[in-house]
């Protein structure tokens, strides 16, 4: 019998996987699975455990349930693993921007449905120094207040609401001096934000038009500190819909595999990888792995965003 090794973590978002893993299991041993369920007990208990089942040989799939920091760890414990195997993610956090990215519905047993007839793909995985990311790698403005808002909050107001209340006030944005080599080039500046991405949407209001999963390359933006409210709106704009522009003296984007971000001062600067809080470190460096890990992805959405014709099996 064909089995899958289901990663659950039952506090994500507002707790209401709970209710419906009986029913996500009995859909499961319908399609012909036998089903091992893993409630997370602590954090990075997904990373040892995807590790370990994927390289026991016994699993056709790895599913997860969380939010994107829950797929953050089952991603990294994949990584970790000679032997990998596809992975199939039903999102039950408060923002999961990687199931928008790739056309997971809304609900958990519509997701489960979905993935569960989904085709694999392969994605490209980020990594900033020893830790892996699947989507984004971002510093500065709204990105701080992504960890420091209490969960309750990000439930209460939903997906984005919380990402940008740092940008309310003008003066509460902080530049950061930095040298960025990347792919031959070097930017030296002061910037107020960056992010390193690899998805269509972050927090569910940046939407970036022009990507590819799978391609290994990152989409880089970065933006120095706006000095008026005009300024401000247009950055808010431009972020609402990213697409490729000429850069200005105010706004960098450029895609890029292999990425050097050295501070050039003393300050703190506050990261978030996958929406999860990263200690700030005088220098990173930042590297795509192509095609390194792969996902099931529901099959009405399985050539959007991909480079190869042909799905990963």
């Amino acid at each position: 019998m064909k089995r899958i090794y289901y990663i659950c973590n039952l506090q994500a978002g507002k707790a209401t996987i709970s209710s419906k893993i009986g029913s996500i299991i009995d859909m499961m041993t319908k399609a012909g699975y036998e089903v091992t369920v893993h409630p997370t007990q602590a954090s990075f208990d997904a990373v040892l455990c995807t590790t370990a089942a994927a390289e026991s040989g016994l699993y056709e799939y790895i599913f997860c349930s969380g939010g994107d920091g829950t797929l953050n760890e089952v991603m990294c414990g994949m990584m970790n693993a000679a032997h990998k195997i596809p992975i199939g993610y039903i999102p039950s956090g408060s923002t999961n921007d990687f199931a928008r990215s790739i056309g997971i519905p809304r609900g958990a047993l519509k997701a489960a449905q979905s993935v569960l007839g989904g085709v694999p793909r392969r994605f490209d995985i980020g990594m900033v120094n020893t830790r892996s990311f699947n989507y984004i790698a971002a510093f500065g403005a709204f990105t701080d207040v992504t960890y420091e808002t209490p969960q309750s909050a990000k439930n209460m107001f939903g997906q984005a609401a919380y990402l940008f209340s740092s940008m309310k006030k003008l003066t509460n944005i902080r530049a950061f001096p930095m040298r960025i080599t990347c792919d031959g080039g070097v930017y030296e500046g002061d910037f107020a934000f960056g992010m390193i991405t690899n998805t269509a949407s972050v927090g569910g209001v940046v939407n970036i038009s022009d990507f590819r999963f799978d391609d290994g390359l990152f989409e880089v933006t970065l933006l120095k500190r706006p000095e008026t409210p005009a300024e401000l709106q247009k950055t808010i704009t431009f972020l609402k819909d990213i697409h490729e522009m000429e850069n200005t003296d105010k706004i960098l984007t450029f895609r890029a595999a292999d990425i050097t971000i050295e501070l050039l001062d003393t300050v703190h600067v506050p990261w978030t990888i996958d929406g999860e809080y990263m200690e700030s470190a005088a220098k990173l460096h930042i590297v795509n792995h192509k095609q390194a890990v792969s996902l099931l992805v529901p099959t009405e959405h399985s050539r959007t965003g991909f480079s190869a014709i042909s799905p990963h099996q």
